[in-house]
């Protein structure tokens, strides 16, 4: 895609099997099954919709997916593939992990932050080792200290390299990361997770991360049994698409595994993802 003088492009961070009914909250397994078909197990099927970005002199990856640390036994309970998929990916398209400048994390729940390292023999190192790693203060304190319900979410060993490193640099609240890539922290889904803003030439596109992470979670209780705050992801979401709808932005949610982008448009009370 081009965003003004932006160049984007979606890479999968690999594709991963969650809980349907974790994914859907408190809406009924007839009603998100419409949507997603849960295999034996309740699991549907999601990937890692990372966005790579070209801005004058920075290459910005947004977000990582799962990484390739997990063992035999959590692969399968997520069905994982082999190897490390986002790696994979960037190298179809030419791109080495040396020339990725900006690793922008919405959050750091282990499928979003896993990617960011990688094992190197007998440690665990960063997988993109020029690149500064961006997220916000709150959430950075919230992972160390494993401020959340959900105990294993949260991962020292995806923590200590990107710590280690030197490189991290931490918001503190809504701000510019590149030129044209903004954050806006929307809460939510955790305290300080944020949505993620591509804008050039008069547009804009819009990745709301895990506020809405697939195209069927646009009605508003339509929200993870994951968040922290639900009420607040129902809000904050209701308005980022309401601009969404007036202002034409385009949309990319980050665990589609339909991963193009879409726009977003009201047909009476409902919202609708249209391929763009």
């Amino acid at each position: 895609m081009k965003i003004g003088d932006l160049d984007v492009e979606i890479v999968s961070g690999g594709a991963f099997k969650l809980d349907g009914g974790g994914m859907f909250g408190v809406v009924p397994r007839p009603l998100w099954s419409r949507s997603f078909t849960p295999d034996d197990l309740g699991r549907i099927q999601l990937d890692t919709n990372c966005l790579l970005v070209r801005t004058g002199d920075e290459l910005v990856l947004v977000d990582t997916g799962n990484g390739s640390k997990m063992g035999e036994k959590e692969r399968g309970i997520f069905d994982l593939a082999a190897g490390d998929p986002l790696l994979q990916n960037l190298a179809q398209r030419g791109v080495r992990p040396e020339a990725v400048t900006v690793v922008l994390l919405t959050h750091l729940h282990m499928d979003h932050a896993g990617g960011a390292s990688r094992v190197s023999g007998d440690l665990v190192v960063p997988s993109f080792p020029n690149a500064e790693v961006v997220v916000q203060r709150q959430e950075w304190e919230d992972a160390l200290h494993n401020h959340s319900h959900m105990r294993t979410s949260y991962r020292l060993e995806n923590l200590r390299p990107l710590q280690e490193s030197g490189r991290l640099r931490l918001l503190d609240g809504d701000a510019e990361v590149a030129p044209g890539v903004s954050v806006q922290v929307t809460g939510g889904h955790t305290r300080a997770h944020q949505a993620v803003f591509v804008r050039g030439g008069g547009q804009t596109l819009f990745y709301p991360a895990d506020i809405c992470p697939t195209a069927a979670h646009l009605r508003p209780a339509y929200n993870m049994g994951y968040d922290m705050a639900p009420y607040e992801t129902m809000t904050v979401k209701a308005e980022l698409l309401d601009r969404a709808v007036r202002e034409e932005w385009l949309v990319v949610f980050d665990h589609d595994p339909s991963a193009g982008p879409v726009r977003v448009v009201r047909e009476g009370e409902q919202l609708r993802a249209v391929p763009a």
